[in-house]
């Protein structure tokens, strides 16, 4: 066996390069013994209770072909050759020392302090107990797709939001019709208002009656989806406050008057603005308004569904907000599968308003609010009560925002006295609703 390994030695030795060989030849005189006594150590006894694993050891690794055998035996050659070339490079001691602790008063900015790294997300501080100095009256009207109890805990939030920022504390109150806000304002058990523009100019007008008062306007609110079609993209008013009638982009419908018999699909708590909006529509084509146009209409919970109904070929034609079909638009991409028929004006607004004898007795709370309520988009919770209604902002009223309205209040006045046939569900807080939804597009 010796003399084999001695054969194949040399026979490696004689093909390197002289220098190299000259160290092999030194490495060639390795005695037979060494090997045979290496090779004895490494292996295990036959014993194996008596065996011994070494987990810290690495596990040899078997050479490939004679040079990783020869390399592998490190001889005086290789050891030699190891002790003329540049020793590895040590590896650096651990000298790191832990890091100071932090100011208590540090802060990331001026108006954030820093999180605890022990606690970094503790439970939110609770507000104290303070009586209710302002009542805040929320018509049906801005509800949207959100039951009574909804409404509220979306109010929530900015009620804890204005009590932290500005020491007020507010009360929402629910409102299902024009009456319960204008008595509300009169007596002042509220002090401000939020509802759709056609109930404020409704209260408005009422208020006229009434020496030393009036509804005084505060501020409207922009949609968070606007949408502009060919339709109406040079009417006047706040772009994305118009309602459509949408059909299916290859159905027979070319104009309104073509719809007589359709089924008809819109969403419960969206009444006003639909409301005007149909009543102009059949006032213009001349169709008695106690006598039912549509062949069928179905109150549906939410825009979307309506609309989806269409696309499903449950309903002819949806009548909903530009807000919902452009948020459907941005999130599906639905367009394209759809077609306006028509469009109303731009008149689908939210307001804030008050009256002059609560102006007289809580002007503090009222501006106070009023500010917190322009500020929502700045604070995260505010942006979460904007979320919940649908809303982009808040802005200060200014003369001329809401011009269209004004100018198309006959036809909400229509809408009420003259409610069509088709649309007494939308007056009735107890008609039935249709409240299957469709969890994404395209599910049933």
């Amino acid at each position: 066996m010796a003399t084999e390994v001695r054969r194949r030695r040399l026979r490696v030795c004689y093909r390197v390069a002289p220098v190299v060989l000259t160290f092999a030849l030194l490495g060639c005189s390795q005695r037979a013994g060494d090997l045979t006594a290496a090779t004895a150590a490494s292996t295990p006894a036959t014993d194996e209770a008596n065996v011994v694993y070494d987990t810290t050891a690495p596990k040899p690794v078997p050479p490939r072909d004679v040079l990783e055998e020869w390399a592998q035996e490190r001889g005086a050659d290789l050891k030699l050759i190891d002790k003329l070339v540049d020793p590895r490079t040590p590896v650096p001691a651990f000298d790191r020392t832990p890091l100071t602790s932090r100011p208590a008063d540090a802060r990331i900015s001026a108006d954030a302090p820093t999180l605890d790294d022990r606690n970094p997300f503790p439970p939110p501080v609770p507000l104290p107990p303070k009586e209710v100095t302002i009542h805040v009256g929320i018509a049906r009207s801005t509800y949207r797709t959100r039951e009574r109890e909804e409404v509220l805990s979306a109010a929530q939030p900015f009620i804890d939001l204005t009590q932290r920022d500005v020491n007020v504390r507010g009360a929402p109150v629910l409102h299902d019709t024009p009456d319960e806000i204008y008595y509300g304002l009169l007596e002042g058990r509220e002090q401000m208002v939020i509802s759709d523009v056609f109930d404020y100019l409704l209260v408005r007008s009422w208020f006229a009656s009434v020496s030393d008062n009036a509804a005084a306007l505060l501020g409207w609110a922009a949609p968070a989806h606007p949408r502009t079609t060919e339709l109406d993209r040079g009417l006047p008013g706040v772009p994305g406050t118009s309602i459509e009638l949408v059909v299916a982009r290859d159905s027979k419908y070319q104009r309104p008057a073509d719809l007589k018999g359709a089924r008809l699909a819109l969403a419960a708590n969206y009444v006003n603005a639909p409301g005007a909006f149909l009543t102009r529509m059949l006032i213009d084509l001349g169709h008695p308004l106690e006598q039912p146009f549509f062949g069928h209409v179905t109150l549906r919970r939410y825009p979307k569904d309506a609309v989806i109904d269409v696309l499903k070929g449950k309903a002819d034609v949806a009548c909903v907000d530009q807000g919902t079909m452009g948020a459907l638009d941005r999130f599906y991409g639905i367009q394209r599968h759809l077609r306006t028929l028509a469009v109303s004006p731009r008149y689908n607004v939210d307001v804030l308003y008050t009256s002059e004898n609560n102006i007289a007795t809580h002007r503090t709370e009222i501006e106070l609010t009023q500010r917190q309520l322009n500020t929502l988009a700045k604070d995260p919770e505010g942006q979460e009560v904007l979320f919940f209604f649908d809303q982009a902002g808040w802005h200060n009223y200014r003369d001329g925002d809401i011009a269209v309205a004004r100018e198309h209040f006959d036809d909400f006045l229509a809408f009420r006295e003259r409610t069509p046939a088709d649309l007494q569900p939308l007056l009735d807080p107890q008609a039935p609703i249709d409240r299957r939804t469709y969890d994404r597009f395209g599910d049933e």
